[in-house]
């Protein structure tokens, strides 16, 4: 692309109707018709297209890759039933569990289920996954803010 992210954001300015303090509210102004385009998950097509039979949504392919947010389950180191944390992170890697993932929470699954994603889901997989750890995400997060703000304040 060439161009660095306070130019990419000053030449995309024009084009930004809002920003919102979350997800819904912009993914229900999407919805509502007000924006072309919003920040999403790659995976909403998937809903509109399973949920709704409506296959009139598609994922941006981001050159780059797509950050990839990740849910977790976990055992507490000061849990007092160790043994039902074990079997109940366990239940949750079967089969059983993860194939209903990506039509109840519409993410892919930990494991990708024996039958595979429902029809119309693997399509919208995105080629490159991004993925942070806690300490790079911290200190670009500031940064990048900053470089936002800046750019969509001339």
């Amino acid at each position: 692309m060439g161009m660095r992210p306070p130019a990419i954001w000053q030449a995309l300015a024009d084009n930004i109707v809002t920003v919102t303090p979350g997800w819904s509210e912009a993914y229900g102004l999407f919805l509502e018709g007000e924006a072309d385009l919003v920040l999403s998950y790659s995976t909403s097509p998937a809903y509109h297209l399973i949920a709704e039979e409506d296959p009139g949504f598609v994922a941006l392919e981001m050159e780059e890759g797509h950050y990839l947010q990740v849910e977790v389950a976990a055992k507490v180191a000061s849990t007092d039933v160790p043994d039902l944390a074990d079997a109940f992170l366990a239940f949750m890697l079967t089969d059983a569990v993860q194939s209903v993932i990506p039509t109840t929470n519409w993410m892919y699954p930990a494991v990708t289920p024996a039958a595979g994603l429902p029809e119309g889901f693997e399509s919208m997989r995105p080629a490159v996954s991004l993925f942070l750890t806690p300490e790079e995400a911290a200190a670009l997060r500031e940064p990048a803010i900053g470089a936002w703000r800046e750019a969509l304040s001339r």
